[in-house]
This record gives C-alpha cells, sequence and structure tokens, in this order.
C-alpha cells in the first residue's frame, strides 16, 4: 500500500503507483474539457456550479464515510465507495482552482507552513480540543 510522505513519519513509497499532482490537475483539465465538448460548456463551466455541485459530493462522501464506520446503515440502492467519493471531490476542488488559475503546489507551500505552526499555539490547540470533545458529547447523545 502507498501512503503520502509525512514529515518525520515513515511511511512506504511506490513510485510507480503513486500520482503526481501535476497528473491529477491536467487530467482534470482533459475531462473537464471533454464535458464541456459532449454536454456543453452550461456543465462545470461556471464556478457556482461547481460548488453546487462540491456540496453534493461532500454530503455523498459523508454518507459513505458514516455507512464505511459503521454508523449508518448503507442505503439499498448504493453501496459506500469512499475512494470514489474522495476522488470526486478532489476532480471539483481542482476543476475550482483551474476556474480561477489557481497554483495548487503554490498554495499548498503557502498554507502549510502556517498551519503546522498552528499546533504549537497553545490556545488553538486547546480550540480544536474543545470543539472535539464538544463533538463527541453531542454524538453521545
Amino acid at each position: 500500500m502507498c501512503s503520502i510522505p509525512q514529515k518525520g513519519v515513515e511511511h512506504t513509497l511506490c513510485s510507480s503507483e503513486q500520482m503526481e499532482l501535476e497528473k491529477i490537475v491536467n487530467d482534470t483539465q482533459d475531462f473537464t474539457q471533454r464535458i464541456h465538448k459532449v454536454l456543453g460548456p452550461h456543465v462545470f463551466g461556471d464556478p457556482s456550479t461547481l460548488v453546487v455541485e462540491l456540496s453534493r459530493v461532500i454530503g455523498v462522501l459523508a454518507e459513505s464515510t458514516l455507512v464505511t464506520e459503521g454508523r449508518r446503515p448503507a442505503h439499498p440502492a448504493r453501496s459506500p465507495r469512499l475512494a470514489h467519493d474522495v476522488a470526486d471531490v478532489l476532480f471539483l476542488l481542482i476543476a475550482i482552482s483551474n476556474h480561477y488559475h489557481i497554483d495548487l503546489e503554490k498554495a499548498w507551500d503557502e498554507w502549510i507552513p502556517p498551519t503546522r505552526a498552528r499546533l504549537g499555539d497553545d490556545a488553538f490547540v486547546q480550540t480544536v480540543r474543545d470543539r472535539v470533545a464538544r463533538a463527541r458529547q453531542q454524538k453521545a447523545r
């Protein structure tokens, strides 16, 4: 099994199987162009449509996650497809970033250092712990 490398964490790399972000972005662009050609530019050509579709597939991902975790019974007409649903979300996020010409690698490189640094902020850590505790209390009800 391949995993995404994490600093300070042992991992297995499968370079022949590991997909690079550039390939995923290019595949998304190619597929989006194909959608426009086959179905018309109104399908996924507007960022508000992309965001609405993203909201829908996040709901499907949430459902698949709950079924996979045994917290909800599977829908009789649809078994959970967790990997497929994650890929759906990823596709739409990339399509949105493409629409706005966002360089995802640059955005990630700008986002990750301050986000990691927040883990050293006691107030932030306590806020997260409090949110998790509240969520667990609500779930227990």
